[in-house]
């Protein structure tokens, strides 16, 4: 027998990883970086070369190569125009990242370089893909690759010059908006407070970021959630005609997932919807959720056990007809729920039935393999279970309906997710597998992230303080501005954790951010509503 050692083949991250390694200028976190849209260091397909500009093919510079695929090849998912203007985006940033580079260490290797590299190899990478359900997220994923490479491009920049800036955390701190006691907080009405943090930061770069302060018994603030789908109207005019102090997005919606399938649809909501005591949409995932109730505001993770399903057939034979069928309590006499973070697809086993449920709606019942929606769920149960009067199948003429109630009684309530941290219970930091942001889950984005929490983006947060001296408790919300090169970057779920920590939170979770992103709060003086973000 002989023996010899082997070592693994060089790739691209491998090369960068030892240059970044070696180097005084290049930044440690510039790997973390490089990893991103990889599943693990080995990870990392394309030439073992640390040139950005290797040509793909004779006489085609790898820019307008990959531009033509990117317009190309994204059309199963996006129409031309937006194909075109991706493929527009990822070829500016690449000629922005190549110009002006300065060499960072004596090889000649710059910081512009390496991310400029990542941003072919992994694009190259994602449009190559054969995976089946990565391959039906192109359009997203170059989307994100290229705003996720030119924002680190400016903080790794920015790290450069700005060492004289604070922390974000530091920041706050300066400006004393870690308690009402600043001066920067304006009384918009009663004990409800609004400030604005803008400044640079050592760690994000440009921060903009709107902060609202409730205290809850002085504003006796009540919380109404309200489903906006069949809304025609702005934040701003439902927050006046509501009569409202201030109001703010909310939860996760269906919208760039790939495999929406009716009868779900863009903007249907994605977990837990309570709206004055009618649950809208179920807990289907168990994730943090921000609720009124008969103690008060309060924040929690909630999910499908122990919620009672109730059954309704509705018949229409010229007048419409309603009978019960059944209910069921999840968790209880081997009634189990599968969503989308457990699987895609359900196989009953032989003394079972599939219930397929979106929303209020049992679409479909079955003893073979069930497809999973997206927003929904899958409840198996003991055939034996059925009553008597169950249907044999489903028909045009006769519909069934699902209610909910939740074990403990809700006045309104909205999920979003993850659970920042909760002082008194250190298990609850952050974990997102824990809370179903995991498999094919909604929303792609948080269940897939491909950057390792490193992705500055537009953040809503909300946060709970303890009870000062006065028995005063305290509701706190910040709308994090982003995507904007001059004004603000954004910020990741770990920056969003930190600021409400700073803000004096002893509970925060995240509610969905990005572009639908809004806060709205009234101007005293003049008595109108108007979106500060």
């Amino acid at each position: 027998m002989t023996m010899s050692n082997t070592s693994p083949a060089s790739t691209w991250l491998s090369l960068a990883s030892s240059e970044i390694a070696s180097s005084s200028h290049l930044h440690d976190e510039l790997l973390d970086v490089l990893r991103a849209f990889g599943k693990d260091d080995g990870d990392a397909p394309g030439p073992a070369t640390l040139n950005p500009d290797e040509q793909p093919a004779a006489n085609v510079a790898v820019v307008t190569h990959l531009q033509d695929r990117i317009a190309t090849e994204l059309l199963d998912e996006i129409d031309a125009d937006q194909a075109s203007m991706f493929g527009r985006r990822f070829a500016s940033v690449s000629v922005l990242l190549k110009e002006d580079t300065i060499p960072d260490s004596s090889s000649g290797i710059t910081t512009k370089q390496l991310l400029r590299l990542a941003l072919h190899r992994r694009a190259v990478q994602i449009l190559s893909t054969d995976d089946p359900i990565l391959s039906k997220r192109k359009a997203l994923r170059i989307r994100a690759l290229v705003d996720f490479i030119w924002s680190q491009s400016l903080v790794l920049g920015l790290k450069d010059v700005s060492h004289d800036n604070p922390t974000l955390v530091e920041l706050v701190h300066q400006k004393q908006l870690q308690s009402l006691s600043s001066s920067r907080y304006k009384e918009l009405t009663k004990g409800f407070h609004h400030a604005t943090l803008e400044g640079n930061t050592s760690d994000y770069g440009p921060v903009h970021i709107n902060i609202l302060r409730i205290q809850l018994q002085k504003s006796q603030c009540q919380m109404k959630c309200i489903d906006a789908r069949t809304i025609n109207t702005d934040l701003p005019t439902l927050a006046q005609q509501m009569g409202a102090a201030a109001a703010i997005s909310g939860g996760f919606f269906l919208y760039s997932e790939p495999d929406i399938e009716l009868p779900s649809k863009r903007t249907d909501p994605v977990g837990l919807l309570v709206e004055d005591g009618r649950i809208v949409g179920p807990p289907v995932f168990r994730r943090a959720a921000v609720f009124q109730g008969g103690d008060g505001i309060g924040i929690d993770k909630l999910g499908m056990t122990r919620v009672i399903c109730s059954f309704t057939l509705q018949q229409s034979d010229g007048e419409l007809s309603a009978q019960q069928l059944m209910e069921l309590t999840v968790g209880v006499d081997n009634v189990r729920c599968f969503h989308r973070g457990i699987a895609e697809k359900v196989t009953p086993s032989q003394d079972e039935i599939a219930l397929k449920i979106v929303g209020g709606s049992l679409i479909k019942w079955s003893s073979e393999e069930t497809s999973i929606p997206l927003a929904g769920c899958v409840l198996l149960l003991p055939t034996t279970m059925l009553p008597t009067n169950w249907p044999e199948k489903a028909s045009t003429d006769a519909k069934i309906n699902v209610t909910y109630t939740l074990p403990t009684p809700l006045d309104n309530a909205v999920a979003g997710g993850p659970i920042f941290f909760d002082d008194n219970n250190d298990e609850q930091t952050m974990d997102l597998p824990s809370e179903d942001f995991k498999g094919s889950a909604p929303p792609v984005t948080f269940s897939q992230d491909e950057t390792f929490d490193r992705n500055l983006l537009p953040r809503m947060g909300i946060g709970i303080t303890n009870d000062d001296s006065s028995g005063e408790k305290e509701l706190v919300c910040v709308a994090v501005d982003g995507r904007n090169l001059d004004r603000a970057l954004g910020l990741t779920l770990q920056g969003t954790s930190d600021l409400l920590k700073a803000l004096g939170c002893v509970k925060a979770m995240n509610l969905d951010g990005g572009s639908s992103k809004r806060m709205v709060i009234l101007d005293p003086e003049s008595s109108q509503h108007s979106v500060v973000c």
